[in-house]
């Protein structure tokens, strides 16, 4: 017995030894977990601040009258932004080292595309230890590297200008928040242009680096006068012929590596399209081609047609245009009222796509006997019982997956009288639907060209005497699938839910937001810059 207890005792002396001797390894082994798990988690801290800070930086590339002023107004705020996220002694760090030098803050041109400029971020820290100290190693230095990246946009604002826009000040907001919109980009390096739309378009200006004073801005409590400012509102809404112009800008600066985009404003759906008459002209009111012949039975329509009105001298498309030329003949704004409006409908004469707003006039009668369009806003000639299918852009009028309407051999059909309700049907309603068909038809040729492929972003304002833009309407000029992300509660679901609504994966995806009244278009303007620039990377 006195032998087997000095065994156990024996045994129990080496387990205590041995117990010892392991709490040697495991104590600092354990320790290094916890001291890498300390790594870890402020690498990551590290991380996120410095990725964090290169977007901020590639961001602040709007800020600033030159390319070395944003290059600076860039730096600096990625120093402002790590320092936010990152502050001295954060998760016990010391010496870390983050600035506006090249070493940490470099902003740069792409190599291959001149429209594309980088931004690399880069940060270091010292992490203390504690347990590693065991072993000698007192503050580990970690790094972190971050990169973002800024394309130059080519842009044209499309500005709706219709007579609805001058109600509860709808044209002064809309002014006011499209040079807070201006100031969001980058002069001398980003282009922007405008386009302003009633029943007839107009080109205020192309793309332009110049874009501050030639359109106006308001930014960083700063703020310049120019043509956003002399937009005066009046007239229909036009909305096919102004993305058309709007896109035909994008097309000829011609800079594929750029973000190429169209910013549509409107605050009423389309009731308005140009056309070419030359086929669906009638001879109730003496109209008489260039031969000075009614159409009748002395003069088949195949006569009309080979000798159309001479309303218009025809456009050459200059070197750069995308669409084919827009021929001689009789080309009209063919226009209907808004369903609050009396129900008449008719067409003004139009000048081609002149620049200048002096778009309406009379046509002489020795020109076009009998079918002088009025140079007025009340006075309308209806002297046809067909619309074209396409528009002078080639725009197509016609989609029956969208707005069907009933076609023959000569276009259109038309019911041939004028509206005597105010109820938006027969005619009315069919102008409509063919100036809403070209329009989304118009947006669809900008999304879809193999050389210049645009993004079409979209704000839509309520609270004005208009009919509001429908909200399936915008979701398809913008391609955005999204239901309303912008209000609270949403306004409208997703596009995949409205029957008249589809959206394709394949096109560039935009944005649409909607305003419910004048006063938040600015807040709506200031998002939609906010959601561009980061879509422009």
């Amino acid at each position: 017995m006195t032998s087997k207890c000095l065994r156990k005792r024996g045994e129990s002396g080496v387990s205590l030894v041995l117990g010892v001797c392991a709490l040697v390894f495991i104590v600092p082994m354990m320790g290094l977990g916890i001291d890498v798990g300390f790594l870890y988690s402020a690498k990551d801290k590290l991380q996120a601040s410095v990725d964090g800070a290169a977007l901020a930086a590639a961001r602040a590339l709007t800020l600033g009258a030159s390319t070395s002023a944003q290059a600076t107004s860039a730096k600096q705020n990625a120093v402002n932004w790590f320092y936010a996220n990152f502050p001295p002694h954060v998760w016990a760090t010391v010496n870390t080292q983050m600035d506006t030098t090249d070493t940490h803050v470099h902003v740069y041109d792409d190599a291959t595309n001149t429209s594309l400029r980088h931004v690399d971020v880069s940060a270091t820290t010292d992490v203390p230890t504690w347990f590693m100290r065991w072993f000698g190693y007192n503050n580990i230095t970690i790094a972190a590297i971050g990169n973002a990246s800024r394309r130059d946009v080519v842009a044209m604002i499309i500005i709706d200008r219709s007579g609805s826009m001058n109600s509860n000040n709808g044209c002064s907001n809309m002014r006011s928040a499209a040079k807070v919109f201006t100031g969001q980009f980058a002069a001398g390096r980003d282009q922007i242009g405008m386009v302003e739309f009633g029943d007839t378009s107009w080109v205020d200006s192309s793309p332009t680096t110049n874009f501050r004073s030639v359109l106006g801005y308001t930014a960083n409590g700063t703020s310049g006068t120019g043509l956003i400012d002399t937009i005066s509102c009046g007239d229909n809404t036009g909305t096919a012929q102004a993305i058309s112009l709007g896109y035909n800008e994008l097309y000829k600066v011609g800079l594929p590596g750029a973000f190429n985009f169209l910013m549509f404003f409107t605050d009423g759906i389309p009731n308005s399209v140009t056309v070419n008459f030359q086929n669906v002209m009638l001879s109730s009111s003496g109209c008489r081609d260039s031969a000075g012949r009614s159409l009748g039975s002395g003069n088949p329509r195949g006569n009309f047609v080979a000798n159309p009105p001479s309303w218009t001298s025809g456009w050459t498309a200059p070197s750069g245009y995308y669409n084919a030329s827009i021929p001689a003949g009789p080309i009209g704004v063919v226009a209907a009222d808004d369903p609050s409006g009396s129900g008449t409908y008719g067409v003004r004469m139009y000048h081609g796509i002149s620049q200048s707003n002096t778009n309406h006039g009379t046509i002489s009668s020795s020109s076009a006997p009998g079918c002088a369009f009025p140079n007025d806003e009340t006075t309308w000639v209806n002297d046809f019982r067909h619309l074209p299918t396409t528009d002078v852009w080639g725009n197509t009028l016609v989609n029956n997956s969208y707005n069907s309407l009933t076609t023959d051999a000569t276009g259109v059909v038309l019911s041939g009288t004028a509206d005597s309700g105010t109820a938006l049907t027969g005619n009315n309603l069919i102008f409509h639907l063919a100036a809403r068909n070209a329009a989304d038809s118009a947006a669809n040729h900008a999304r879809t060209n193999a050389t210049i492929a645009a993004t079409v972003f979209g704000i839509g304002l309520g609270g004005t005497s208009a009919a509001p833009p429908g909200y399936d309407f915008m979701q398809r000029i913008t391609n955005d699938p999204n239901g309303d992300l912008y209000n609270s509660p949403p306004l409208y679901p997703a596009c995949s839910t409205e029957p008249l609504c589809t959206t394709s994966t394949s096109q560039p995806q935009g944005v649409f937001i909607f305003s419910s009244d004048p006063t938040k278009l600015q807040q709506a303007f200031l998002a939609m810059a906010s959601q561009i620039l980061r879509l422009a990377k």
